[in-house]
């Protein structure tokens, strides 16, 4: 019996430091139509209707809704903020793992205005979108509620979702046309790489059949890089690569790799264009630190060698400045007359002979 109560009592031991990690309140201020306002803990928001405690001991639970509750504000919960730490650090599947236990925290409120049950949800889909998990991503889109988001980026986000599930059935033809739909509407930087990476995919995959893709593949892919160049890290590594491997069965590239530096090379040809437009797309990769990211094929670091032929060299030395020439000594000027003085060779009036008498 006493073994028994030792135990008991460590297991309880255990599982209470536990329990109280996994258990956070949802903390939130209140914004009522008398102007004041209140911080709580929500217990649940159901219909409209909010329930909760003033402090986590309090017994008396109260509840409120709308007209009296104009608005919520839900403090960000610890564990969300740890999960927004793994996410910006791109570790994506650590940062999942905790968005989905936040989803499941506060699942009680789900239905309000930014809760973090309805956040947590979204950025899990997230973490398989960037993690190119499309079975899992279109699973999560199935069951996601999202009457709780608010913000037009995250409910414009779950309809860019719509070419992520095409790439997933691989309806290229579908994907061709949603591209091209979505073509002028106003999205942000990361959904515009986005949609551009999906459709380089869906021309990447019908130049197979139609060659005449391949130029519009590449604009695809290069939008990408120019969309959101640095916070779409894994969607820009991938539209290199991609494109690289365009470039690398480009036939116009191969015949340009054939005739380099023969008498036969054509600079003014595509293929000899495309084959530039590759070294520098390497060598930008390169530079940025994206091969520690993603590491190139040997098959696309190749082209690093075809480099133009000013690629690399110095501006010739500016040509000194000539010299002034040599200023020529000033003639001198004649000394000034003194009044009445005579001129060389002038006659003196007074020495005029006088006439014969």
């Amino acid at each position: 019996m006493k073994n028994y109560l030792k135990l008991s009592l460590a297991a309880i031991a255990i599982w209470l430091p536990l329990s109280s990690a996994q258990a956070e309140d949802a903390k939130a201020r209140l914004m009522f139509s008398d102007q004041s306002q209140e911080d709580v803990i929500v217990l649940s928001y159901k219909t409209g209707i909010l329930t909760y405690k003033l402090t986590p001991q309090d017994l008396n639970i109260a509840r409120v809704r709308a007209p009296r509750l104009e608005s919520i504000y839900f403090i960000q919960p610890k564990i969300f903020i740890e999960a927004m730490s793994l996410y910006n650090g791109r570790k994506y599947a650590e940062a999942k793992v905790k968005f989905e236990e936040c989803e499941k925290m506060f699942k009680a409120m789900d239905t309000a205005p930014n809760n973090y049950s309805s956040l947590a949800g979204f950025y899990k889909m997230e973490c398989s979108r960037r993690m190119f998990d499309f079975s899992a991503l279109s699973q999560e889109m199935e069951k996601y509620l999202k009457t709780g988001l608010t913000r037009e980026t995250h409910l414009q986000q779950l309809e860019v979702n719509a070419f992520w599930e095409a790439v997933r059935l691989k309806d290229w033809d579908r994907l061709d046309r949603l591209a091209q739909a979505w073509k002028k509407r106003k999205v942000t930087g990361a959904q515009r790489a986005q949609i551009s990476y999906c459709h380089g995919l869906a021309l990447d995959n019908l130049s197979k059949e139609d060659p005449n893709q391949i130029p519009k593949a590449l604009i695809a892919y290069n939008s990408v890089m120019s969309a959101d160049f640095t916070a779409s890290v894994e969607l820009v590594v991938n539209a290199a690569s991609n494109a690289l491997a365009l470039y690398d069965r480009d036939e116009g590239v191969k015949q340009a790799i054939r005739f380099w530096k023969t008498e036969d090379e054509n600079p003014n040809s595509v293929g000899y264009l495309r084959l530039m437009e590759a070294h520098a797309l390497v060598k930008l990769y390169k530079q940025a630190g994206f091969d520690k990211v993603l590491p190139l094929k040997a098959t696309h670091t190749k082209f690093q060698k075809y480099a133009p032929s000013n690629d690399g060299i110095t501006a010739a030395p500016k040509p000194k400045a000539k010299e002034a020439p040599a200023e020529k000594p000033k003639a001198k000027k004649p000394a000034a007359k003194k009044p009445g003085a005579k001129k060389p060779g002038a006659k003196n009036p007074a020495a005029k002979k006088k006439p014969n008498s």
